[in-house]
């Protein structure tokens, strides 16, 4: 059970609800419904910080009657001597788990324990008045008052992340909220009740969400409801069969379209006309100062859009697709659904601002989230019928994916963003999950470069932050929200060199939501993440107590702090395009010993890349500020795309017949297409917005000797003829007249061979090489 009350009145200032108290303290409150005028006694949430002072309370209901109490029963997951206060970790059955740091606790309470508190407000602060240890299956003592029943879920405890079973209330409540949902569907689909089953269940705010299957009719829906109102939605994940005859030209059919993402970095879109159908791949955006929009002019009547990540640049046009073909199945990995709900809707917030373009709105962004289908790595699925898709693991952030679609003989591959090797929070791409296709479109945002060491490139980001820190500075350290800021707060985590520090990591803007995200998929990290949590009983992310202490910012009134002393800031954006991020690099960059430390990709003319350019003194103009460089600015390569080795090695695995080049400028992609023998063996493209790309057509650009090497077949046979004095090799006649790497090859009609273990290697003889040995010879002479 979870019970905090306060009494007191609600007063709105400058659109502002604070709660005043009866003893005179005043609270910042937030409510989801109007609250009526008068003293009342108030049921609230805390946000309570690492020192036990309350910053904030969620309103969720109002009595006229009663007095202040304070119940809870949770799972101990700090224990600060230095100021006698434990953080209590609190399961309450379908809302979300509350971590309140309590003040005055007892000596006895220990890292894992589960205990049950009785607590008074003093000020703002709760001080534990009365607490109990509960063993693992323990009820509520006799002591309290009232019963207290434990609450269903996972409880850290001995270190170890153990299942508890529901009791006596909160299991009733999980079955009657579930009964209740099963009504509901069946209800609206006009079926058993009993032929439905609900799948993983997961809190949307004040709705609970579930995934549900019918055993008898294999119908696949979606229910949302609100536990204690009398809200359902219901959505039914229905397929829809072509009803015409396919022709035989149709089976053949494979055309790419890039409707965005074309010879440059955002908005990623692909319209595939693969069989009889029209498939999208992925929808995004392109960044402030751009036509934000994909091309989706070219898109006739898609039958399925298909997302490979959830980046902004990925999918952050999907609910203006949604609302324009509202019917068209939108698919993806669990991880790319559950990250878009954080995403999307801080893409709504960017583009409520004056300088943004309003895209969609936020019915627009429900329904797309709710309808969202998902579908695991690794499997083949059939979203239309006789059209196959897979996902496979891209490893470029958590939930990312490579698309394998089949039709009949046709086949493509898009790689999305990928890596092949690992980081912190997911596996690399594995070549050998790759399948051969006709077609494959990849990006090639480093086609021009190879990474340095992951490992390395770490080692000295820690090194170089404990420079500064040593020397009284602070460390701004700009993040991609997404993926690279949870790899650099675990590779402090789990530095033996920070743990000796003890300097403060500040966490800020959209990197907080995105770590709750991943705290909650813990089973989608890799298994280093789960083992530091399950082992240690710790928060994979955030720990205001910890060693080092890594604290989320939560106000805007905190930043200052966040610089008043040596620290690290982690803050979105990556980029220094927007997000808190800039706030602490205007005072930082003034400032002779601090340092902001790039760590991965930024676009040309973004403030991330212009800074990297500038010396001491120089100036830049961040939000309209002009500021003076003084500090120490270094970038550090932690890229989650694949360098010019990692794409060549997936081109190869593929083989495809045509290659299509997107996802890069102008020099990552020609020096990838220049790149080793790709011209002889695939018909490259490098497509702008609207050119399309039919399998079995030519590029213009494709030389006749090109065209021949990549016709002709890369193995024959050759037969072998002995006679008296020797033996002969017969080549075909074909490969003789035809391919024109024999005709360089047999230009001397001498050939050299070289036993290589057990293979018989030819090599052509030359002029150039028969000069080469004679000058070779003399000089030896």
């Amino acid at each position: 059970m979870f019970k905090i009350t306060i009494r007191g009145n609600i007063k709105e200032v400058d659109n502002r609800l604070y709660l005043q108290c009866v003893d005179g303290n005043e609270f910042k409150a937030t409510s989801s419904s109007d609250s009526p005028q008068g003293n009342f006694l108030w049921e609230v949430v805390p946000s309570i910080d690492p020192h036990g002072v309350i910053q904030s309370l969620q309103i969720e209901d109002f009595a006229a009657e009663g007095e202040e109490e304070c119940l809870m029963v949770g799972t101990v997951a700090q224990v600060r001597a230095k100021n006698s206060s434990v953080q209590l970790k609190i399961k309450r059955s379908l809302k979300k788990t509350l971590r309140l740091t309590l003040l005055s606790a007892p000596d006895a309470m220990k890292p894992g324990q589960h205990w049950q508190v009785r607590c008074i407000r003093q000020g703002k602060s709760l001080l534990i008045s009365t607490a109990q240890q509960l063993e693992k299956n323990q009820d509520t003592p006799e002591s309290f008052s009232e019963p207290l029943p434990v609450t269903a879920g996972e409880v850290f405890r001995n270190g170890a992340l153990e299942e508890k079973n529901a009791k006596n209330q909160s299991e009733s409540e999980f079955l009657e909220v579930e009964k209740k949902a099963i009504a509901s569907l069946a209800a609206k689909t006009n079926s058993a009740p009993d032929s439905w089953e609900l799948k993983k269940r997961r809190v949307r705010g004040k709705f609970i969400e579930w995934d549900a299957f019918n055993k008898a009719t294999k119908e696949r829906s979606r229910i949302k409801l609100h536990p204690d109102r009398e809200e359902t939605k219901v959505w039914s994940f229905a397929q829809t069969p072509k009803t015409a005859n396919i022709s035989e030209e149709d089976k053949e059919r494979l055309i790419v379209t890039p409707l965005g993402a074309a010879r440059s970095i955002g908005a990623s879109c692909f319209q595939v006309k693969i069989g009889p159908y029209e498939v999208v791949l992925d929808c995004g955006t392109r960044p402030k100062g751009y036509d934000p929009l994909p091309a989706l002019d070219y898109l006739q009547n898609p039958d399925l859009l298909l997302v490979s990540h959830p980046h902004q640049d990925h999918i952050g046009a999907v609910p203006v697709f949604q609302a324009k073909w509202p019917a068209t199945p939108i698919i993806c990995t669990v991880g790319t659904r559950e990250i878009a709900h954080v995403m999307l809707t801080d893409c709504l917030k960017v583009q409520q601002r004056e300088d943004f373009p309003e895209l969609f709105d936020r019915n627009d962004l429900e329904r797309t989230l709710f309808k969202m289908e998902t579908a695991p790595v690794g499997v083949d699925f059939e979203p239309l019928p006789g059209l196959t898709v897979r996902f496979i693991n891209a490893g470029h952030i958590l939930g990312a994916a490579c698309i394998y679609l089949r039709y009949e003989e046709r086949s493509l591959l898009y790689t999305g963003d990928f890596h092949t090797a690992s980081s912190r929070t997911t596996t690399g791409l594995m070549l050998k999950d790759l399948p051969p296709a006709d077609m494959l479109i990849t990006e090639s945002t480093y086609g021009a470069g190879t990474h340095p060491s992951r490992k390395a490139e770490e080692t000295a980001l820690i090194e170089a932050i404990a420079s500064v820190v040593r020397a009284g500075g602070n460390v701004l350290i700009p993040a991609f929200a997404l993926g690279r800021a949870q790899e650099i707060i675990l590779a402090i985590r789990t530095s033996a060199l920070f743990h000796s520090l003890q300097i403060p990591v500040y966490v800020d803007g959209l990197v907080r939501a995105i770590c709750e995200v991943f705290r909650d998929n813990l089973d989608l990290l890799p298994g280093a993440v789960q083992n530091l949590v399950n082992q240690n009983a710790i928060e994979p992310f955030f720990d205001p107590l910890g060693t080092p202490p890594i604290i989320p910012i939560a106000r805007q009134s905190d930043r200052p702090l966040a610089m008043a002393k040596p620290s690290v800031i982690i803050a979105s954006s990556g980029m220094l395009t927007g997000g808190p991020s800039i706030y602490y690099a205007k005072t930082l960059l003034e400032r002779e010993n601090a340092a902001i430390f790039i760590s991965g990709y930024t676009d040309e003319e973004s403030p991330g890349r212009l800074l990297q350019n500038l010396s001491t003194g120089d100036e830049i103009e961040l939000d309209g500020t002009k500021v003076s460089v003084r500090a120490q600015i270094r970038r550090f390569n932690l890229s989650a795309h694949a360098d010019k080795i990692g794409l060549t090695q997936a081109i190869a695995k593929v083989a495809p017949r045509h290659l299509i080049l997107i996802h890069g400028f102008g020099n990552s992609l020609h020096e990838l297409a220049d790149s080793g023998e790709l011209k002889t063996k695939h018909f490259i493209h490098i497509p702008a917005v609207g050119d399309s790309v039919e399998y079995g057509a030519i590029p213009e650009h494709i030389s006749q000797k090109q065209l021949t090497a990549i016709e002709m077949p890369n193995e024959f046979e050759i037969t072998m003829e002995a006679e008296y004095d020797g033996a002969w090799l017969r080549v075909p006649q074909e490969v003789i007249d035809n391919d024109p790497r024999w005709q360089r090859l047999g230009d001397m009609g001498i050939l050299k061979a070289e036993w290589v273990g057990n293979k018989l290697l030819l090599k052509a003889v030359t002029q150039h090489s028969l000069h080469r040995e004679v000058v070779m010879e003399k000089a030896t002479a």
